[in-house]
């Protein structure tokens, strides 16, 4: 694995970070997937004093649904627009073959989940979304010091794509938002996903794969 780069942005509201680690052939390798599936996102929220253990299971339950889809309708649009040539799977047949096969009760392999969705590739990975503080409390601290960055919520997006045929993940993102007072936690869920999957091996839009791509076709 190679680490290619690590991009910080900052605004006044919300602080982001995007890294990225690859195979050095990973363009290679996705250029001969020809059908590919997301996972179910494992997911993460802040747990409130008023949530029960069975309500905060299914809080999570349906992020991590929410995420999937999130992930599939950004990598449908490349696909869309002919960026994306590998057919995509949609998360309800993915998630019904999960079920019958009794994931995730049941452990199985990423080379067996290829497999048993006859994809080759599979996306997976996880999304923790938190607030260290709530606005309240940053109102009464900002007018106290009107100087103080206070993070109120962070979100963090790992996204991972492994290759059946070399039985490795030749591909990995970690994306990283933290929002102010003001900042939306379903805006920076959005955000982080858009991110991930545009940068994502599959796009050849992005210079370094459309370079490695060039290269590789003999151009």
């Amino acid at each position: 694995m190679k680490k290619l780069f690590l991009l910080f942005i900052s605004t006044y509201l919300l602080v982001s970070c995007v890294s990225v680690q690859e195979a050095q052939n990973v363009v290679e390798l996705t250029q001969n997937h020809n059908r590919i599936a997301i996972m179910p996102i494992s997911a993460t929220i802040e747990r409130k004093i008023w949530m029960n253990q069975d309500k905060y299971n299914e809080l999570c339950r349906i992020k991590s649904e929410e995420t999937q889809q999130r992930l599939f309708r950004q990598l449908e649009y490349y696909s869309r627009s002919g960026a994306l040539h590998a057919e995509l799977m949609s998360p309800d047949e993915v998630n019904a073959i999960l079920f019958g096969a009794g994931y995730p009760a049941t452990h199985i392999t990423n080379n067996d989940l290829c497999s048993l969705l006859k994809v080759d590739a599979i996306i997976y990975g996880s999304i923790q979304v938190r607030e260290p503080i709530n606005e309240a409390t940053a109102m009464a601290f900002n007018s106290m010091n009107s100087n103080m960055m206070i993070i109120t919520n962070i979100v963090n997006l790992d996204l991972s794509l492994y290759d059946a045929k070399s039985g490795q993940q030749i591909w990995h993102t970690g994306q990283v938002n933290q929002g102010q007072m003001g900042s939306i936690k379903e805006n920076m869920q959005r955000q982080v996903c858009r991110r991930a999957v545009r940068n994502l091996p599959y796009t050849l839009k992005k210079r370094r794969y459309k370079k490695a791509y060039a290269t590789m076709s003999g151009f």
